[in-house]
């Protein structure tokens, strides 16, 4: 006997080793996989989106479409006539049991979904979109990117009005952290506001070796809330760690901007791109660090880090959604003075450490694991 239908549109092709945006698809793709015949359309803006470290299960395909439409909206898709043809072809023949719209920049694209299925389409917004955008602006001002400053308040507010609407189109709507669900019911009491939050796979952890005073952070760099971690990092955390830790190396592994990258070894930091197994790169490290003042959604990177058993000093911007105790499952900090001390303190006791990394793997596996596919 057939198994019903689910579909999944979604901007990013489904990768369990890819980025956050790509691990936040692979979730929605296992978590459909499991019930139904899966059929995915990746309507990506960017070359490579057919290749993948991963083979996404059921029928997937892959469609192309200009970065900036009508709305004028960043990471908006706009299908106009081609690509609205092309996605009408790609549709499954018969009405899906569920459809997941994934992020709210594919809202014009699921109008051109059959009338009839709007009773089973959901929205995950991942990010709470308009509060993420306002806090990328506050990013950009730090760093004196005016312009960017600007285009980020203008979306802010445009896809606040939208959200709006889309609480009202789809029969529910997902958001990665509970503290943005919470809000958004708040805000707009009535629709269907679900918690799901960012889950990964299970990974195969190495022994640490030689790890004594070596710090990690992860991320891809292009990104501005991991652009601003690495500055920050570069120019208070590790001169600040430096000074009660002498002899400490950091490392920052993630595709990095060639700026970037210079500005990061001037500083003494061992800047490389993240390879397809980051065993090893996690097991020698110390700690990892995840040192975000803003962005939205739930924070991948700490998940990866429990995943490896590395213990984990983060701010509290990055923590947020993961429902950590401080002290138990990481440690917080949110000045390079508060960094400094946390890393030394890891440094210093190595039973702390393998506490804080118990507690983060546990934390990891109760909530935040897939099965495996």
């Amino acid at each position: 006997m057939s198994r019903p239908v689910a579909l999944l549109l979604t901007p990013v092709r489904p990768d369990a080793a890819g980025n956050g945006l790509a691990r936040r698809a692979w979730r929605w793709a296992v978590e459909l996989a499991a019930d139904y015949e899966l059929s995915s359309i990746v309507i990506a803006s960017y070359a490579g989106a057919a290749d993948g470290r991963t083979q996404v299960p059921g029928r997937v395909v892959v469609l192309h479409h200009a970065r900036q439409g009508k709305r004028g909206l960043l990471d908006w898709v706009d299908p106009g006539p081609d690509l609205s043809m092309e996605v009408q072809a790609a549709l499954p023949e018969q009405k899906p049991a569920r459809v997941i719209v994934f992020r709210a920049g594919l809202h014009d694209v699921a109008a051109l979904l059959p009338p009839a299925w709007r009773d089973v389409c959901e929205m995950d917004f991942d990010d709470w979109e308009s509060a993420t955008r306002r806090s990328l602006a506050r990013l950009a001002l730090r760093h004196g990117l005016w312009q960017l400053a600007w285009r980020q308040r203008r979306a802010a507010a445009r896809y606040a009005a939208l959200e709006r609407e889309m609480l009202r189109y789809y029969e529910s709507v997902h958001l990665a952290a509970p503290e943005d669900a919470e809000r958004l019911r708040a805000l707009m009491p009535g629709g269907r506001i679900i918690c799901s939050p960012n889950r990964i796979v299970p990974v195969q952890t190495i022994q640490v070796r030689d790890a004594a005073r070596r710090v990690l952070f992860v991320g891809t760099l292009g990104y501005l809330p991991n652009l601003d971690a690495a500055l920050w990092l570069a120019r208070g955390l590790a001169p600040a760690l430096r000074r009660v830790a002498p002899g400490v190396e950091f490392i920052v592994a993630g595709a990095a901007p060639p700026g970037l990258a210079k500005k990061l070894r001037r500083a003494g930091i061992d800047c490389h791109a993240f390879p397809a197994d980051p065993s090893a790169l996690y097991a020698s490290a110390a700690i990892a660090v995840a040192p975000l003042r803003g962005g939205g959604g739930t924070k991948v990177k700490i998940l990866e880090a429990w995943a490896h058993r590395r213990p984990v000093v983060a701010t509290s911007h990055a923590a947020r959604g993961l429902g950590a105790v401080p002290g138990r499952d990481l440690l917080i900090a949110d000045t390079a003075e508060q960094f400094s001390l946390c890393c030394k303190r890891i440094f210093d006791d190595p039973a702390l450490a393998a506490s804080l990394a118990d507690a983060g793997h546990a934390r990891l596996r109760e909530c935040f694991l897939l099965p495996v596919v």
